[in-house]
């Protein structure tokens, strides 16, 4: 089967040689492990985006089509036909496109692609969802508010004619009823050799909490910062690992304003950014050493995170949102918590700290739900869809 594949992150090609952020790149070369072929259909990264691009792709079987640079998503999704015109000729003889979604031109492909070509969209979040926040915020805010409504509107209509991959019975349910097809694939970055066993954590006389993922306020980061803060203050001994980057702003506006609030609540040496870690050893390294993995988002589909600490037999704190309480149920493999609210993480924090029988059942759940989340496993599961909806 020849497969193509796009999505908005950035590519970089070093003599022939192509690298892509690590958290697609190693879903990339499981993909291409499956495949006669595989065409990636991704923008070419510019001097800061190349920083991005820590994974070298190791399949041979992979040819890049350059989209060019990336443009603003408003740019893209208006003139969506500037942006695609003769850039898919390459890719009309592939039996299959994947498109991750959401993504400004998601809802534009079809009208670029050959008959001969299934369009499948590989949906992983809600960008709706993520903005109802900004509907009474700021007079900019109100205006991405309204163009997300505009890009979702239409994606809904381009989904009416089009198979579906979802990762949360969230998205399940939203798109059921409007969906040519849908199917539920876990999206993840594990693979069989990046498990680690062990019993318990927390038992040290600093706990390490960690966060890993993108920096950005709807993760709940600076309620993060207020919770590790009380705690600190009743004398517990804490550490906030904080391992990630913020996408597409190197003035770093989110770790500045986490910083200054540390400052002002004067744990400021309590609080350490680590910066990008790359999917794999560097990144399992720092949830082998934490005690707590804390993910307090206001919106999710499924965080991938949460598989790597699983793995890394590290317990779980997150928030009841998107995918989360569909896979996760409260103290069996993780704590779950309400949004927003910076007692609900004290509160998590301290059970998961003070209650070792329940942390070691917990991380001993969480290590075998893993394992049925591996990039093994759903792969082949994702691509038995795809050649099933090809022969029908």
């Amino acid at each position: 089967m020849k497969l193509a594949f796009y999505y908005h992150v950035p590519i970089s090609s070093n003599d022939g040689q192509l690298s892509i952020p690590s958290y697609l790149g190693v879903f990339i070369d499981s993909l291409a492990s499956s495949v006669a072929e595989l065409y990636l259909v991704l923008h070419e990264a510019n001097a800061s985006q190349a920083l991005e691009c820590d994974y070298q792709l190791q399949s041979k079987n992979i040819r890049w089509i350059n989209m060019g640079f990336k443009t603003p998503a408003w740019h893209r999704d208006l003139f969506y036909r500037n942006v695609l015109k003769n850039k898919l000729n390459e890719i009309a003889n592939c039996d299959a496109f994947i498109v991750r979604s959401p993504s400004p031109l998601a809802p534009y492909f079809h009208h670029f692609i050959s008959n001969k070509t299934t369009l499948f969209f590989m949906v992983v979040g809600d960008y709706l969802d993520g903005a109802t926040h900004l509907k009474s915020s700021t007079f900019r805010d109100r205006l991405i508010y309204q163009y997300l409504k505009y890009n979702d509107r239409n994606f809904t209509k381009a989904i009416k004619k089009t198979a579906i991959l979802v990762n949360s019975k969230g998205l399940f349910e939203k798109y059921k009823n409007t969906a040519k097809s849908i199917h539920l694939i876990k999206t993840t970055t594990l693979s069989s050799n990046d498990f680690f066993m062990r019993e318990n954590t927390c038992l040290n006389d600093s706990i390490e909490l960690l966060y890993t993922g993108r920096i950005d306020v709807a993760k709940g980061l600076l309620e993060l910062v207020e919770a590790t803060s009380i705690l600190i203050k009743e004398n517990h001994r804490l550490v906030l690992n904080i391992v990630g980057w913020e996408q597409d702003n190197v003035a770093r506006p989110v770790e500045n304003k986490m910083i200054a609030l540390a400052k002002n609540l004067g744990i400021e040496k309590q609080l350490i950014f680590h910066g990008r870690k790359k999917v794999g050893p560097e990144l399992n390294k720092m949830y082998q050493q934490a005690d707590v993995y804390v993910i307090p988002s206001y919106h999710e589909g499924f965080p991938r995170t949460i598989w790597e600490a699983m793995a890394n037999s590290l317990p779980v704190i997150a928030t009841k949102v998107g995918g989360i309480p569909s896979y996760l149920t409260h103290e069996k493999n993780a704590i779950l918590i309400e949004t927003k609210s910076v007692n609900e993480i004290v509160i998590g924090i301290k059970k998961m700290v003070n209650d070792s029988m329940l942390r070691k059942k917990i991380i001993v759940e969480g290590f075998e739900l893993a394992k049925l989340n591996t990039l093994e496993v759903q792969t082949e599961k994702m691509i038995s869809i795809v050649k099933e909806a090809l022969q029908n």
